[in-house]
């Protein structure tokens, strides 16, 4: 699990009062990314002072920022050529640090759902590895087709240049032709594959309660996450005293429907909440204050586990919309009707599956997910844009 890196924080001292001039040697030497906050011209001697000697009398620019690559900028300097000195010093405590989200390029175009809300904060988990599971799952349950989810899937390769989010699509596609074998349907055309589970318009009672299952332990494991982020925090102790136990009594009561030491380890969870806040608060009323607020939680967490049922029941109306094509299409009285009826209406089911299933999908992230351990606290790193021009007039640019 990974969290924001935050921005280096850098200071450029050029001997010129040109501060645009510097920047333009330093996109000609393929500089890192920065994100200046001052450019400030300085004709006293003070401001060069511990960082080299310079001709009496000159005139400099002072630059400071936050660069996403301190090694490459130095580097970069360096090729440059440019008469300025680089110094990495510790960042002034009154400026909170931008920071920067370092994931895998099949990672990141998962990193829209955080965006979505806001950048984590420093201390606060990034979530785009695990939604490149958890995402495209919820979609392909709803979106269960073999012949639709390898259409999404070639749309999405044809237009990811053009549109880098249609790498989403890829992975819903992909998802969706898995789940299409799951229940049996290709084409819209139920029992065109053996089904690998259950037919859902013949048992959906199953399809129903899987995701409720998997809503859980989506849930459980945000929770869970809170811990690693006190752990971030250096309040891991505080964590394990009072929240822990409300993640153990959660954890407890679902697995009591399926054994019954899920109700010692959810009165085991209850006490380690409650005596958790009777250390913090030693008052009468306060344990009162903590057994309904826990009460009133673990009721919330419970209604948010069911609405996770919705994914069940995207997928049984989807096999239900599909068996309704089907059948149209086998009234169309010919060969040529069948066919026209039944590529025209998978089209439309796409279209329309797609919306829903991509809403519902950013729903359950954002509004059940997200809102166990995600703060949205943190200052993106916004760097310069690139230099306008071509390369060629980028390298003709004199030095500085």
């Amino acid at each position: 699990m990974i969290r924001p890196q935050p921005a280096a924080w850098f200071e450029i001292i050029a001997a010129t009062e040109d501060a645009d001039g510097v920047f333009q040697s330093l996109a000609a030497a393929g500089c890192a990314e920065i994100e200046p906050l001052a450019r400030r011209p300085a004709a006293a001697r003070a401001a060069v002072q511990g960082y080299a000697s310079m001709p009496n009398g000159g005139i400099y620019a002072r630059i400071t920022g936050w660069t996403s690559d301190a090694g490459s900028l130095a580097a970069c300097m360096e090729r440059s050529h440019a008469r300025a000195l680089v110094h990495f010093p510790q960042a002034p405590e009154e400026l909170q640090a931008p920071l920067i989200l370092r994931n895998p390029s099949w990672i990141q175009p998962f990193e829209i759902f955080a965006r979505l809300v806001g950048m984590p904060g420093r201390f606060v988990t990034d979530p785009s590895g695990l939604l490149v599971l958890v995402a495209p799952l919820m979609f392909g349950y709803m979106f269960g087709d073999v012949v639709q989810g390898m259409v999404l899937v070639l749309i999405g390769l044809a237009f990811q240049r053009r549109w880098p989010m249609l790498r989403l699509l890829v992975a819903g596609g992909i998802a969706a032709t898995v789940f299409g074998f799951v229940f049996g349907s290709a084409g819209s055309i139920h029992g065109a594959v053996p089904p690998l589970w259950v037919d859902p318009l013949e048992d959906p009672l199953p399809v129903l309660l899987v995701p409720i299952v998997f809503g859980g332990a989506l849930l459980a494991l945000g929770f869970a996450l809170t811990g690693l982020e006190a752990y971030w925090r250096g309040k891991l102790a505080a964590w394990l005293g009072c929240d822990a136990g409300f993640l153990a009594l959660y954890i407890g009561v679902l697995l009591a429907y399926f054994h019954p030491l899920g109700y010692a380890l959810a009165a085991a969870g209850a006490c380690i909440q409650l005596f958790g806040r009777l250390i913090q608060e030693p008052r009468i009323g306060a344990a009162f204050a903590a057994l309904g607020e826990l009460i009133e939680k673990l009721v919330q967490i419970l209604i948010n586990t069911l609405s996770f049922v919705r994914v069940g029941a995207f997928a049984l109306a989807h096999a239900g919309l599909s068996s309704a094509l089907a059948s149209m299409a086998q009234d169309a009285g010919s060969q040529v009707g069948y066919g026209v009826l039944l590529l025209a209406g998978n089209a439309l089911i796409i279209v329309i599956e797609v919306l829903v299933a991509s809403i519902q999908t950013t729903r359950l992230v954002l509004f059940e997910f997200f809102t166990r351990f995600f703060e949205p606290t943190g200052r993106e790193f916004r760097p310069l844009p690139p230099p306008s021009g071509s390369s060629e007039e980028i390298r003709n640019v004199p030095r500085t």
